[in-house]
């Protein structure tokens, strides 16, 4: 079976994690991914390295596979003009550019949108930046704490009045953004396809976090006003909220407070008796009683233990879910049976599971990790003598001058 993306080479000229993990994406989907790192290589490799292994095992670098799987990798100084040549080179042979230089550094390294469409006119450019390519802040660096989380609202919004705001998880925001590089990307070969034209594809952690919490600002576009977070003694509804078990473990609910949901939570919850309460009889109540109802119901789900609650919310027909932390998801059935894990044979390491992209092609075999990311450097030789034609005399001078590494 031919994968989606057969045929169709990706040259990577990016570090870190958004920019990257859309190209790792499109090479699940079969595409060919040269990976362009610094002399040095990728600053990100390493950077997430777990500490200890068990003893005798290697250390593949996890997060650093999960970003780059499936890629060749070339080293390249793009600081000497022999090596924005084998940059530009690199790129005539390629469908897809993907790049999240600054927009001075892409003009320094002749790397630029118009020098890239000078060398190969009908190339897709996939730009991603962590404050777009508009405005007055368009060379400002931006990981994604600051680009996505912070500046957008997002953080903002999740702040209760007088709290601190939240930490959020390595990555999350990069990942999140580099499925809106790789949506635009498909669009961008799409459009290459229909016109023969060269396409440009723009996106910035600042602009897809905007995206993601589109409710909130949408909202203050019209009315002006944040939407922070709610303590949970201040909550709109005790049936959107979380309560801790016996255990420790604690559960999340997602019910409206609409016809039928009181008495169906109540019921689960052993609680029938606060049904028809005084306090609690309405929608009204519950909300002007908020307080003491919490206290209430933090009692009741404290008394047991998440294994009793679990199969009376479900017989009840609740809509709740356990509140996983990572080592729980990646055991948790639910989570595996979405194919949110695959496994990826790496020659030193072993077989070991990684996270798969965020959809599947049940109709595809050929759709998944095609193997390990690359060693810094490991396929410099091969890309440069097969694909671009170079001899061995004009490597060891391009080492010799230190625009490739000398790794024989």
């Amino acid at each position: 079976m031919t994968s989606p993306l057969d045929g169709v080479r990706v040259v990577e000229i990016a570090s870190f994690a958004a920019a990257p993990t859309a190209a790792a994406i499109m090479a699940d989907l079969g595409a060919e991914v040269i990976k362009v790192e610094a002399i040095g290589g990728d600053p990100i490799r390493g950077l997430m390295k777990q500490a200890k292994m068990s003893e005798g095992e290697v250390n593949p670098d996890h997060p650093f596979q999960f970003i780059n799987r499936g890629k060749r990798s070339i080293e390249l100084n793009l600081d000497d003009p022999a090596g924005v040549d084998i940059a530009h080179r690199l790129c005539v042979t390629a469908d897809v550019v993907i790049l999240n230089l600054l927009p001075d550094r892409r003009r320094r390294f002749k790397l630029d949108v118009d020098d890239l469409h000078a060398v190969k006119p009908d190339l897709v450019i996939g730009l991603l930046s962590g404050y777009g390519e508009r405005g007055d802040e368009i060379n400002r660096p931006g990981y994604d704490v600051t680009a996505f989380f912070a500046r957008s609202g997002l953080y903002g919004g999740m702040t209760p009045p007088g709290g601190a705001p939240p930490h959020a998880r390595p990555g999350q925001g990069d990942h999140t953004t580099s499925m809106a590089l790789f949506g635009g990307l498909m669009a961008g070969l799409r459009g290459r396809d229909l016109t023969g034209e060269g396409q440009v594809i723009e996106t910035s952690l600042l602009r897809t976090a905007a995206f993601t919490i589109g409710v909130d600002l949408c909202t203050a576009l019209i009315d002006g006003r944040p939407s922070p977070d709610r303590p949970r003694e201040k909550s709109i509804s005790a049936m959107l909220e979380a309560f801790e078990c016996a255990d420790g473990r604690w559960i999340q609910f997602t019910m409206p407070d609409r016809s039928g949901a009181w008495p169906q939570f109540c019921t689960a919850l052993e609680r029938e008796d606060l049904i028809e309460h005084e306090e609690y009889a309405t929608g009204r109540l519950r909300y002007r009683n908020i307080g003491p109802l919490m206290a209430t119901l933090d009692e009741t789900v404290g008394s047991k233990p998440f294994d009793y609650w679990a199969p009376r919310l479900d017989e009840h027909r609740c809509i709740w879910a356990p509140i996983n932390d990572a080592a729980t998801a990646v055991q948790d059935p639910q989570v595996r049976a979405t194919g949110a894990f695959e496994t990826i044979d790496h020659p030193k390491a072993g077989p070991f599971e990684t996270v798969a992209a965020p959809f599947r092609m049940p109709l595809n075999d050929e759709v998944g990790a095609r193997g390990p990311a690359p060693d810094l450097g490991e396929h410099s030789r091969e890309v440069l003598s097969d694909l671009l034609g170079l001899s061995d005399d004009e490597i060891a001078s391009l080492a010799d001058r230190g625009v490739v590494p000398n790794r024989d």
